[in-house]
């Protein structure tokens, strides 16, 4: 009995986890079209008189999509080295980029940018490149959603059924 009670509790417990991602997906969908907000990890790489920071983030940049990805600057030798760093920035003025093609203004964006290397000894911060994947800001909650109702209605399925009564 106490088996049959704790696995029930455990699955409720799961079912209940599944539905975080996807509502945070969903608020953060709502705010995409006025704010900007980006949060992750930053990473220092010191390399021969300069310093490599890279920004690995989600962002919401304002204009209604959703990006995963990374940018790179190299800065100064004299700027202070953080392995890892959590990083971000929440609710901010938006920082809509300008649409480069039909794609990119119904929320699809693919950016692959590589600036080449500054001379040393780098006097101030430069682009070292770019990696950005987007997609319009519904799509994350609406897939992260599917396994989750999926589960609920075939629970619901299951405890109307005859045999389980």
């Amino acid at each position: 009995m106490k088996t049959a009670t704790s696995a029930r509790f455990l699955t409720g417990l799961h079912r209940g986890a599944a539905w975080l991602p996807c509502l945070a997906f969903l608020v953060m969908w709502a705010f995409s079209y006025g704010f900007y907000t980006s949060f992750g990890l930053d990473m220092d790489r010191a390399r021969e008189g300069t310093v490599r920071r890279t920004h690995h983030r989600l962002r919401w940049p304002g204009d209604g999509s959703f990006w995963v990805g990374a940018e790179s600057f190299w800065m100064p030798a004299s700027e202070p080295v953080d392995a890892f760093d959590l990083g971000g920035a929440f609710f901010r003025a938006p920082r809509r980029p300008q649409p480069r093609s039909s794609w990119n203004r119904v929320g699809f964006w693919f950016i692959r940018e590589e600036h080449p290397r500054p001379l040393v000894p780098v006097q101030s911060p430069a682009n070292a490149g770019a990696f950005w994947v987007g997609v319009p800001s519904w799509l994350p909650p609406l897939l992260l959603g599917l396994w989750p109702v999926r589960t609920w209605f075939r629970g619901r399925r299951v405890t109307k059924s005859p045999e389980s009564r």
